[in-house]
């Protein structure tokens, strides 16, 4: 194959300069590219930009307009027993079997993790 592509003079050539260039540029920008591990992570997983060996517990806000309920369980057929008002933080507790939803890292209860987002940056 390596003769095909000397032959036709198509043979692309790696360019370290510019590799470099354009990592320092996303370094620079804080722009982050997703991990290839994100795929085979849970929504809640991803909302905490968990890594293997850290703690599964984050900080997250509220971004529904009207709040989000707390559940007695991982799932809404679970009884509603409280709900955490609009911007307010919390800290949650993410595991691989409940999939969408976090545990409230500090008392009872669970809500989905699509009402939520990383708080900090």
């Amino acid at each position: 194959m390596e003769t095909f592509y000397k032959q036709t003079k198509i043979m692309p050539k790696f360019n370290k300069q510019l590799a470099a260039l354009v990592f320092l540029t996303l370094v620079a920008t804080g722009i982050v590219l997703p991990a290839v591990a994100t795929q085979a992570q849970s929504p809640a997983e991803q909302l905490c930009r968990l890594r293997p060996g850290i703690n599964p517990v984050c900080t997250v806000l509220v971004t529904a307009p009207i709040g989000v309920a707390i559940r007695s369980g991982p799932g809404s057929n679970y009884q509603k027993i409280g709900v955490i008002p609009y911007q307010y933080d919390v800290n949650v507790r993410v595991s691989k079997s409940s999939r969408e939803w976090v545990k409230l890292a500090d008392r009872p209860g669970w809500i989905h993790s699509h009402y939520l987002q990383m708080a900090g940056d």
